[in-house]
């Protein structure tokens, strides 16, 4: 005879599982959903400006229905920044694997502009952004993903003085300046054509080590 106790047990486990299952299923759509509209967005900002670009644009590119698009972001505002935030994100990796690997100062400064211009240039949908962009990603130039970027070249500038790297400086300062650098450099690299990622790293490091033995010392 069936023990009651035990179809209970497997029926609770079934319903259990097929719950397990579906709310998989659920965080996957969200998951594809949202990558679904950066990438729409990111095209839509490349191709239009942010300026020009409206929610409509972005939804019309991917197959969903105009309201899920809310359900992920609040406004273009917040899906522009969640673009921007991404590319930071892939940014900050590369520099991970860059500047801290440097044994002079020349070489620190080259793997940091080189990096940065680099990844501008290497995909044309990213240089269309860069290139229709610039006044809107300015804009979030203090937001956390992007403060992330220069926090870690802080990192850096202190890690490389610790080694003998760079000489004892400002390290804040010295971090504004190449980032500023690096900002300026690219609107006008990416507004030339072609874009010369190798010219612009080369004249930004030689700009940095033509004053570096000038700057003070702490």
């Amino acid at each position: 005879m069936p023990n009651m106790n035990d179809e209970a047990q497997v029926t609770e486990t079934q319903t259990t599982t097929e719950a397990r299952e579906r709310a998989g299923r659920r965080e996957q759509n969200k998951a594809e959903n949202r990558t679904a509209l950066l990438k729409a967005a990111r095209a839509v900002f490349a191709e239009m400006g942010y300026g020009a670009a409206s929610v409509r644009d972005i939804v019309r590119r991917t197959d969903l229905a105009s309201g899920t698009f809310y359900n992920y972001f609040k406004d273009k505002d917040e899906i522009f920044e969640a673009v921007v935030g991404e590319l930071t994100g892939e940014l900050l990796k590369r520099h991970r694997g860059g500047r801290g690997s440097a044994t002079t100062a020349e070489q620190f400064f080259r793997l940091h502009y080189a990096v940065y211009f680099d990844f501008i240039v290497e995909d044309a949908e990213l240089l269309a952004l860069a290139r229709k962009n610039f006044t809107a990603i300015r804009t979030l130039l203090d937001k956390p993903d992007v403060r992330a970027l220069a926090q870690a070249l802080n990192d850096d500038i202190r890690g490389a003085i610790a080694s003998g790297v760079l000489p004892n400086v400002d390290v804040v300062y010295l971090a504004a300046a190449m980032a500023g650098i690096a900002f300026e450099i690219s609107v006008v690299m990416v507004a030339r054509e072609p874009a010369d990622p190798a010219a612009a790293a080369e004249f930004a490091t030689r700009l940095m080590m033509g004053g570096l033995e000038r700057l003070p010392r702490r």
